[in-house]
């Protein structure tokens, strides 16, 4: 396992076990990951005071590659570091990152079911 899937896995064992509480993206979040994606469909954050940053998940569509064509459309799931002062984002990861990207869906499903 690699510190990807760690970080995933104490995120959702944070969610299950309700050490974090998370809301809906702000429209402002909302707006710095359209300016990275394109678009933004699911939204998650909660803030994280010792690190003074938001941890927010979410989840979009990208084209695979060069080519805007519907084929290489995919779904993506990132967790993203965004600084509280300035909204840059400080860090990234992705469903890519990890071998089993379901533990990405399973941190969804976390935030979802603990609402």
């Amino acid at each position: 396992m690699n510190t990807v899937e760690e970080f995933v896995e104490s995120l959702v064992a944070a969610t299950v076990n309700k050490e974090v509480k998370w809301s809906e993206g702000t429209p402002q979040l909302r707006s710095v990951l359209e300016e990275v994606y394109g678009n933004s469909d699911t939204l998650y954050m909660f803030f994280d005071e010792e690190a003074g940053t938001h941890v927010v998940v979410a989840t979009y569509q990208y084209y695979e590659g060069e080519v805007e064509a519907d084929e290489f459309i995919k779904d993506g799931i990132s967790i993203l570091l965004v600084d509280a002062d300035d909204f840059e984002i400080v860090n990234e990861v992705t469903d890519e990152d990890v071998e089993d990207p379901s533990i990405f869906t399973n941190l969804i499903e976390a935030i979802e079911s603990a609402k």
